[in-house]
């Protein structure tokens, strides 16, 4: 259903000036659609050009969205460098300013993510702990729980490189107050 509604928007684009703010949510949907859809470079194409388009008109909170979508698809692309930048810009900008905690705790998610996927366990662990602790802070109940499940793995994870009883015994922690959807 969503093709067509963004088909339809394409279409009667030449026909209309579009405000930016509204081309750019154009942008941001067409580039989800192709995320979800397994094309992740048309994807980084559409969300580079919301971006653009956010910085142009100076929507800040939208920019710092963007550059958490950003983080998260160059994640899958495994092109870790550029997720972590983008992450970074999100913390970065937290220390200056008021972030959005759903913001913020979905970028230390996917922070903690592309350690993950790199082996690097400490960091992963030091980012879903931040996660967990800025998504209880704020009642994010499904952050808390993606915070728990990746904790859980990333404890499992570096128990089997470290032979760590106790990362195994957090890890089962986690596991278990994921599966309870309650925070320990």
């Amino acid at each position: 259903e969503s093709r067509t509604v963004l088909d339809s928007a394409e279409k009667r684009r030449s026909q209309h000036d579009v405000p930016a703010d509204v081309a750019a949510a154009r942008e941001q949907a067409w580039g989800e659609y192709w995320r979800r859809a397994g094309d992740l470079r048309r994807s980084l194409e559409h969300k580079h050009r919301a971006l653009n388009l956010y910085e142009r008109i100076g929507d800040q909170r939208s920019v710092l969205a963007t550059y958490n979508n950003l983080s998260l698809i160059y994640g899958q692309l495994k092109e870790f460098d550029r997720s972590i930048d983008y992450a970074r810009r999100v913390v970065d900008a937290s220390a200056r300013m008021s972030v959005e905690p759903e913001i913020l705790n979905s970028v230390h998610l996917n922070l903690g993510a592309t350690f993950f996927w790199q082996a690097r366990y400490d960091d992963a662990i030091k980012q879903y702990q931040a996660a967990l602790d800025g998504s209880r802070a704020a009642g994010l109940a499904l952050h808390t729980w993606r915070a728990h499940y990746n904790l859980a793995e990333a404890y499992y994870k570096r128990s089997q490189a470290t032979r760590d009883a106790e990362d195994e015994r957090l890890g089962d922690a986690d596991s278990l107050q994921h599966a309870l959807g309650e925070a320990p």
